[in-house]
């Protein structure tokens, strides 16, 4: 029995409107998805002109638009950092994270974040997890070796950062970071060499100068310990750790007057500055002045009761004004404290 032309007319039409309806949300979806993609990167070029305002409103256009626009909620979350809303911005890579699981970009910032909040709350695996998840860039392999040289996994950590090394080779961070690396694993020469890279890369990483001045030290280059001291002192005038470290070197140098100048401009650029206090206490302690050294020492302490350094001096010169009760008690303390020195001073307590 055949059917009446009817119906077979009516199931053509139907099939006619439903195609034209896919086509029509598949042409309309396409739309949305090119226009997100160019307001996106009018909202990039905003950010990048520091116009915030205009790039969180371009942002949120998007997010109005394609919910599911995963790029907008981890452009909108590294603004928000910027911008110091930490909370904000770990609530939008997790929202990220919502949307697209599997976001390695989303994961590091994520954990970028916490970092910066708290450094317990976040290990390698965190970065590692971003790595493993195609988010393979040259900062997730620095905070993945940043986590285990926290962890005192020095040779893990290098082995990283010589990887963001390979993808970014003007890494100034990564230079640094793996010559402390290499200088907690007594490669002195090996983190001389890093320091001096990160330099290269950036000049104005004051950091990288005091340290590399601080390695010289330990292998005996006072002079070239007090060059590197200078060389941040004329990069950053503004630095107090460049004083107090040159001050320190020179101390040693016996250049006592040029010392303690460099300690003064320590000082008073941060008087808060427990180590610089202490420095001052041992340049009284090494013109005689013992009395004077004390009060400097309790002046560091009061700023930091837990500087083990300054116990110890103080000890020094409670021996020397004979009072050797109060001088084992300093150096019980900072052994405590953890001064590898004072248990050397402690045996003259038991004679």
């Amino acid at each position: 029995m055949t059917r009446p032309i009817f119906i077979y007319i009516f199931l053509f039409f139907t099939f006619i409107q439903a195609y034209s309806q896919k086509t029509m949300n598949s042409t309309l979806d396409n739309h949305k998805k090119s226009m997100a993609d160019k307001i996106f990167n009018k909202a990039v070029e905003a950010e990048g002109k520091q116009d915030y305002y205009g790039a969180l409103f371009f942002l949120d256009s998007i997010i109005r638009m394609r919910p599911e626009f995963t790029k907008a909620y981890i452009e909108r979350g590294k603004i928000y950092f910027k911008k110091e809303r930490r909370s904000d911005a770990l609530k939008e890579f997790q929202h990220a994270l919502f949307v697209e699981p599997k976001s390695g970009e989303a994961m590091f910032y994520q954990a970028f974040v916490k970092l910066s909040q708290d450094t317990s709350s976040v290990t390698s695996d965190d970065f590692n997890l971003a790595i493993i998840n195609n988010y393979a860039q040259p900062q997730a392999f620095y905070y993945r070796a940043l986590m285990k040289l926290i962890h005192k996994q020095f040779n893990d950590a290098i082995a990283d950062f010589t990887l963001a090394i390979e993808k970014k080779p003007d890494y100034a961070k990564a230079f640094h970071d793996r010559g402390t690396a290499k200088k907690d694993l007594g490669d002195y020469q090996g983190a001389i060499y890093d320091y001096r890279l990160a330099i290269t890369y950036d000049p104005k990483l004051i950091i990288a100068y005091n340290n590399m001045g601080d390695t010289k030290i330990i292998i005996g280059d006072l002079q070239g310990a007090e060059e590197d001291f200078t060389a941040a002192i004329n990069s950053d005038s503004s630095d107090c750790a460049s004083y107090n470290n040159r001050g320190g070197v020179r101390f040693l140098m016996g250049k006592v007057e040029n010392a303690k100048s460099d300690i003064n401009k320590a000082l008073e650029l941060n008087p808060e500055s427990c180590e610089a206090i202490a420095n001052m206490g041992n340049i009284f302690l090494k013109m005689g002045n013992y009395d004077s050294a004390i009060e400097w020492f309790n002046k560091s302490l009061e700023k930091n009761p837990g500087y083990n350094l300054a116990f110890l001096d103080r000890g020094l010169a409670y021996e020397l004004l004979g009072k050797l009760n109060n001088a084992c008690a300093d150096w019980q303390k900072a052994s405590e404290l953890g001064s590898v020195e004072a248990t050397k001073y402690l045996s003259e307590c038991h004679k």
